[in-house]
């Protein structure tokens, strides 16, 4: 019955087979110094006037949603160790409320990252930053792919890919992106050149003149060798495919079915036709050479 009583939490929004269904959860309410800070938060940049706002209308109506706690290990200071509500928490020890209502679940150390993640996520209050780093903790120390923390979080497989992609870029790069001086549209574009000082210059020059995403992406393809080249890519640069309707719209169909860009050139002449297949890292290549594989065997009526 308490369970119930939230509504429709975190519960609804993140897989419980990694929690533990038969470990009952509590609504209890606890003093603000007897919950840990979360190692799992990822969330690294707090709006200090959005959390006076929010320290305002706790102080007027309440905290309306509990936070989520479970319990510490033996021997630890406090009694709970914060899972989603941070900025809740934080809100309430700055108006000095002397306790707040928290639910406590029983949670591994994944569970947790990843209730963290989709509460922030479920919220819009994580920067890509925040998010790519939260996806590389869920695949490296958790062995998730990016396939599976897609599945978790509610978001497509190329959204964690791309995200993660943007941590590649130079440091002084990434720190705009979260702080919010350029977007991960703008952002995007500057992972296909292959210069981190070209990659800076064009950063610097997309945010100190608000240009687009789509500017961003011509900006990028200006800096690529090819396009510096100028009249001599003309001799080396691939035929441009043979447009056929009937070969598009089988590329649209593969691409719904495999999530991902897929080209299909017609043959001319002699020479065979070609189909490419876009992939965005190891990890998603194994992905798509096993379903290839199971594919391929299931037509020739392999086991």
């Amino acid at each position: 019955m308490t369970r119930r009583s939230l509504g429709r939490g975190l519960d609804a929004l993140i897989d419980n087979s990694f929690a533990n269904e038969d470990a009952p959860s509590a609504l209890l309410l606890v003093a603000p110094d007897r919950i840990a800070a979360s190692p799992f938060q990822p969330r690294r940049y707090f709006d200090g006037e959005k959390l006076h706002d929010l320290a305002e209308a706790i102080r007027n109506q309440g905290i309306i949603e509990p936070l989520i706690v479970r319990p510490t290990r033996d021997g630890a200071e406090a009694d709970y160790e914060l899972i989603a509500g941070e900025r809740r928490l934080r809100a309430a020890r700055e108006i000095g409320l002397a306790v707040v209502p928290v639910v406590v679940r029983e949670l591994d150390d994944r569970a947790a990252l990843e209730m963290s993640l989709v509460e922030n996520l479920a919220r819009e209050d994580l920067n890509p930053v925040e998010e790519g780093r939260a996806f590389i903790r869920l695949n490296r120390e958790f062995g998730l792919s990016h396939d599976e923390i897609a599945t978790r979080i509610g978001k497509s497989r190329p959204y964690v890919t791309n995200i993660t992609r943007l941590l590649e870029l130079p440091l002084p790069v990434v720190t705009m992106i979260e702080r919010g001086d350029m977007s991960a549209g703008q952002a995007r574009p500057l992972l296909s050149m292959t210069s981190a000082d070209e990659q800076l210059a064009a950063a610097l020059k997309i945010a100190n003149e608000k240009i687009s995403a789509r500017g961003a992406e011509e900006i990028a393809v200006a800096q690529r060798p090819a396009a510096r080249a100028g009249q001599g890519i003309a001799k080396n640069r691939r035929p441009e495919p043979v447009v056929d309707a009937n070969l598009g719209a089988l590329a649209q169909t593969v691409q719904r079915a495999l999530k991902r860009k897929v080209l299909i050139t017609k043959g001319r002449g002699r020479k065979p036709g070609r189909i490419e297949l876009e992939y965005y890292n190891n990890d998603d290549l194994s992905t798509l050479s096993r379903m290839l594989i199971v594919a391929g065997r299931a037509v020739h009526g392999e086991e």
